[in-house]
């Protein structure tokens, strides 16, 4: 007859016992989403000051380029006609412009490496986020929906720039070609 007393209780232990591993667990994973969140703190550079340097690094390079293409062309074009009044003055210049295309060029070398240090921390912040869905028991097909959904439509959608030849898209020559 004492066993009979203590089923009811037993029960209600074990339901409190199994609500307690439940809010351990919650506790648990609240503080490994605390943490993974405490980890998507942007970081401590720019990236957008990174790549707008990017940019205008490219851009002064493509401008000497130009520059310099242009009158190693001139002085050429004057050399090839007869037309030059100082042929030895001609030569130089088109060697000078073609030593000032390669120095232009170095550009790359700098912009390489900026780029390589936004991919590198924008990887760090996708493994990050993924971490995160991952820990919030997010499927993937859950986020390609929600993206869907959400993704621009008319001319908002063109503001992605052209895609990649990797993506699909067209490369430079195939673009030469069109225009060809």
């Amino acid at each position: 007859m004492l066993g009979l007393g203590l089923v009811p209780e037993r029960k209600a232990a074990d339901r409190l016992g199994r609500a307690l591993d439940e809010m351990w667990a919650m506790s648990q994973l609240l503080a490994e989403t605390r943490a993974e969140v405490v980890g998507l703190a942007p970081p401590s550079t720019d990236l957008g000051d990174v790549l707008d340097a990017v940019v205008v690094e490219t851009e002064k390079a493509a401008f000497e380029i130009l520059r310099q293409a242009e009158r190693a062309q001139a002085a050429a074009g004057r050399l090839h006609d007869g037309t030059s009044a100082d042929p030895k003055h001609d030569l130089e210049a088109v060697n000078e412009a073609a030593t000032a295309i390669v120095l232009a060029c170095g550009f790359q070398d700098i912009t390489g490496q900026r780029v390589r240090k936004v991919l590198s921390t924008m990887r760090q912040i996708e493994a990050r986020v993924s971490a995160l869905v991952e820990l919030m028991g997010i499927r993937p097909e859950e986020t390609r929906a929600q993206q869907a959904a959400t993704a621009p439509a008319g001319e908002a959608s063109l503001l992605n720039g052209p895609s990649s030849a990797a993506e699909g898209g067209l490369g430079q020559s195939a673009v030469d070609d069109l225009f060809g």
